[in-house]
């Protein structure tokens, strides 16, 4: 799914990137639209071949309850955590430019509420979100950043 943050692509083009099979990317990318996680592109694609692109409108953490779908569900939302441990590693172990030291925010609250107060949450700060990732070009000077949001239960700890 990161290939496609650069754009609209095929299975064979990103098999190529990979150095995958195509069969195998082919596969991946009909599983995770399956799931929501991308969108087909059929005004780019002809009857041999299917464009997939990642959808602007993506409300994270599809849920496909069946054991195939559930498994990519999970493993994606793996990913895209450890992805974003990454990205905060880098900002406490390396230099960070001082506009930037001064621009970050950083914020964790512990709030009780209800699973419909949770999605309407986490739709609103998606919202707020969504003008800057539409834009047709970022302003000069704009770096990639992340914004990452989770609205989840604090669920307990298993017993042993």
């Amino acid at each position: 799914m990161e290939v496609l943050r650069e754009g609209p692509s095929t299975s064979a083009r990103i098999a190529e990137r990979l150095s995958q099979s195509r069969g195998s990317i082919s596969y991946h990318l009909r599983m995770l639209g399956r799931v929501g996680a991308i969108v087909e592109a059929p005004e780019l694609g002809t009857k041999r071949e299917r464009w997939w692109r990642r959808d602007p409108e993506l409300v994270v953490f599809p849920n496909d309850p069946d054991g195939e779908g559930g498994a990519i569900s999970e493993r994606w939302a793996a990913l895209f955590f450890a992805r974003d441990e990454e990205v905060r590693h880098r900002f406490v172990t390396r230099d960070v430019p001082p506009e930037w030291k001064q621009a970050a925010a950083a914020a964790s609250w512990f709030i009780r509420m209800t699973p419909d107060e949770a999605a309407e949450l986490g739709m609103r700060l998606y919202a707020l979100t969504h003008d800057l990732r539409s834009r047709p070009a970022p302003p000069p000077g704009a770096a990639e950043t992340l914004v990452s949001v989770s609205v989840l239960p604090v669920l307990p700890e298993k017993a042993s």
